[in-house]
């Protein structure tokens, strides 16, 4: 339905619009290219940094896809129990809420903020606003923008996105847990034991 398709284009201006307005800005007052992620030596960084744009191609394309009402076989089809207005007015709403806690963790990292592992410049360990509940606001974020998404287009093809797209982002995780814990030492790992990784501790 036509309705879908601006619901899933007005989502991705806005997160567009989010990242690339906070590089911008933030490479203005620093100096410094927040977007790090292919700057990174390490292989495994590499190795997600490419994934990550081919998720990019992946995820264009389907929104592509499913704006001209293509259909092949059952990949494109909606469930048919999902496929309702009120659905896609609660997945609209849902993609809503994680952009705006992206919004949200951006701002509260300021200066810290990074896309990837930054090896050469370190970054102040925030852990004040919604840092002090969860680590990862912003994966948060888009795991409910993916989420919302997907109830408003709820296809074979979208899920399997979002699956893979979660699976990515659990392992860079750990990877970017790993190097705070090295970088700040015995702060990091007091933090670690008083926060959780994408909800607060006390309602896992």
């Amino acid at each position: 339905m036509f309705y879908e398709t601006i619901f899933i284009v007005v989502l991705f201006l806005i997160y567009l619009i989010l990242w690339t307005v906070k590089r911008i800005t933030q490479r203005k007052q620093t100096g410094i290219d927040p977007e790090v992620l292919g700057n990174n030596n390490n292989p495994l960084q590499i190795y997600f940094s490419r994934i990550i744009k081919l998720l990019t191609v992946f995820i264009v394309m389907l929104i592509f896809i499913h704006s001209t009402g293509f259909q092949y076989y059952s990949a494109f089809s909606p469930f048919p129990p999902l496929d309702k207005f009120s659905v896609d007015l609660m997945g609209f709403l849902l993609g809503l809420g994680g952009l705006g806690i992206c919004a949200i963790a951006q701002k509260t990292m300021g200066n810290s903020w990074r896309v990837g592992i930054d090896e050469e410049n370190e970054t102040d360990l925030v852990t004040t606003g919604v840092f002090a509940y969860i680590r990862n606001p912003t994966y948060l974020g888009l795991f409910l923008l993916l989420i919302g998404i997907w109830l408003i287009w709820p296809t074979w093809t979208i899920g399997i996105f979002a699956t893979i797209f979660f699976f990515c982002i659990e392992v860079q995780v750990r990877c970017e847990e790993e190097y705070l814990l090295i970088n700040h030492g015995d702060e990091y790992g007091e933090y670690l034991s008083k926060t959780g990784r994408y909800l607060p501790l006390n309602v896992l």
